[in-house]
């Protein structure tokens, strides 16, 4: 990756010259884009305009408002709204190792623009409701559900007059719920976690005033992406604002004895 980066340094101070200052180079974290400005450095021989760089995370945060609330004002946020809709909720000190568990699985579904949040989250109590909800997942995917639900129900210590079970099935239920009234909270005062951040500018994306953008991006390094960073490159791509050098090397990219090719 360095070397890599090292090559595109030295074509961009080349090619563009004090035309630099233009880019906005964007790394899927601090570390490379650390490195790179080293880099750039090392071939500029003249005065000129350093470019921007930033994390993909950056790239989203100054597309919005919203500011990432701290993980200790989500949790506190998280368990108050679970009070509101569990009665007999428990400790918060009890809470804490699921609530950080709940709000990793909100960021990625957010992340990841899942568009039926709810259905995701629906109550699945036996296998006929794996397969008329779940249909469009695969037969692998279907029959790893199906084990999973036919062990638990079928397990004596889960077994359905049990505690765990019920409270595992009572939980579920929650969940939907949870994420819906922790979004509602967190816009109310300009707050979000980091998926909810992303899905929201993408979600606002017609009413984000023109001079937030800049003026060229160029996304470097970047192997797998999330389908909200996918929809943001395509965005600013359709722009004509993005420029693209992708981690891969092309012989393994096309050796059809590698699995990982495809």
């Amino acid at each position: 990756m360095r070397s890599k980066l090292h090559a595109i340094a030295k074509v961009f101070v080349n090619e563009v010259g004090k035309e630099i200052g233009r880019y906005t180079f964007v790394f899927p974290n601090h570390r490379a884009g650390l490195f790179f400005r080293k880099y750039l450095s090392q071939y500029v021989t003249k005065p000129m305009f350093a470019p921007r760089v930033m994390s993909i995370n950056e790239c989203f945060h100054e597309l919005t408002d919203l500011q990432v609330a701290d993980s200790l004002t989500l949790i506190l946020r998280l368990y108050n709204e679970y009070q509101n809709i569990c009665p007999d909720a428990e400790s918060l000190d009890r809470f804490i190792y699921w609530g950080k568990m709940m709000l990793a699985d909100f960021s990625d579904i957010d992340k990841h623009l899942v568009e039926h949040v709810e259905a995701l989250f629906a109550s699945v109590r036996d296998i006929h409701t794996i397969e008329e909800r779940f249909n469009y997942l695969t037969d692998n995917q279907r029959k790893a559900l199906s084990h999973f639900w036919k062990e638990f129900q079928d397990s004596d210590t889960h077994h359905s007059t049990g505690e765990l079970h019920t409270r595992f099935l009572k939980t579920w239920d929650l969940l939907y719920p949870l994420y819906s009234a922790l979004r509602k909270n967190l816009l109310q005062d300009g707050l979000a976690y980091e998926g909810m951040l992303h899905r929201e500018v993408l979600t606002k994306w017609d009413k984000i005033p023109i001079e937030r953008f800049q003026e060229q991006y160029v996304f470097l390094g970047f192997n797998a992406l999330t389908a909200s960073e996918r929809e943001l490159m395509l965005r600013l791509q359709n722009m004509g604002r993005a420029d693209f050098y992708f981690d891969y090397d092309s012989p393994y990219l096309h050796d059809p004895q590698n699995k990982a090719s495809l």
